[in-house]
Formats: C-alpha cells, structure tokens, sequence
C-alpha cells in the first residue's frame, strides 16, 4: 500500500507543481512530498484516534480518560480538517475512510488492538486506552516531526509543529496519571 500511495503522490505532484501561488512569488511556498505524505498519512492515524477515543467516552468512567479522549478527538478532528485542505489545494485526493487498509499502516494500531480495547472493561479498559493511546500518539508525534524536518510547505509544518506540542502535552499527562 505504502508504494502504491507513494506513487500517486510523486505523479500529482509532478502533474500539478503542488503550488498553491500559481507563479505568484509571495505566496506559500510549494509542498513537497514529504508534506503530501504526512497529510495522506496523519488522516488515517487521526481518525483511528477518534475511533478510539469515542469508543473512550462512552466506555470509561474514570473522568482523566473521558477528558482526554474528548480533548484529543475534539484536536484531532480539526486537523483532519486542514490537513484535507491543503490536500485538495494540491489537487490530491483525500484518503477514504478504509479502516482495514489503515490498520497496516505503520505507527497504527492493528484491528486486533481495536478489539482488545472495545473488549475491555472497566479499570482493565482505562489502563489498556491509556497504555494504547500512547503508542498511537508516539508514533504521531514521530511522524510530525519528520514532517516538520523534511517538509516545505509553511501551513504543513506548522500544523506538525502544534501536533508535536499537543501530542506530547497529553503523553506528558498520561505518564503523570499512569504513574500516580
């Protein structure tokens, strides 16, 4: 999958410059691929995020893991919003919601991992959540922060910084709460 997608991105790109400045030489500087990859990437972790999340609130009792889930879902889905965006101003199109094809993606979380969670209960769900969502929001944060290193695109690595800051913000809170 990772080969195919990857194709795609090189061809649009060469198809269309990935320039939203139309020659205009004060605008935004162009997307490379780097910044198509870390949207057509981060789309798919986001929304498995939510999943999870939503899986979260209506499971957990324990009011850290509600806000948590509800403040990471509420982010997430924003950013969903501009990472969306700015794939269509490049004219590539922006991932389904194939939560199959996801799963094999690298830095997310297997369907077997998903079951695991909706399976759980109670004090066992919270910790198996927290404990989940952390490697999810790991391999987020490395994934911004490749963005960030390799990207062009101004609004692109912005976005990778705040997920970084963000990202780290809630891992930072669910190690404080995992240790207590």
């Amino acid at each position: 999958m990772r080969a195919r997608l990857l194709i795609i991105v090189l061809g649009l790109l060469a198809l269309v410059g990935c320039s939203s400045g139309g020659g205009n030489s004060s605008a935004e500087p162009a997307a490379n691929e780097a910044d198509a990859m870390f949207s057509l990437q981060m789309i798919p972790h986001h929304r498995q995020t939510i999943e999870i999340a939503k899986v979260a609130m209506e499971k957990s009792k324990d009011d850290f893991v509600i806000n948590v889930a509800d403040k990471i879902a509420t982010a997430e889905a924003g950013e969903i919003e501009q990472m969306a965006t700015y794939l269509r101003s490049w004219n590539i199109q922006v991932p389904g919601d194939d939560a199959a094809a996801a799963h094999k993606m690298a830095g997310m979380m297997t369907a077997k991992d998903v079951e695991a969670l909706k399976a759980a209960s109670g004090k066992q769900y919270d910790d198996l959540f927290l404990a989940t969502l952390s490697r999810h929001l790991r391999s987020g944060v490395d994934m911004a922060k490749a963005a960030q290193s390799s990207g062009e695109h101004i609004g692109s690595k912005a976005l990778a910084g705040k997920i970084i800051v963000s990202q780290t913000e809630v891992l930072d809170q669910i190690a404080a709460k995992q240790k207590s």
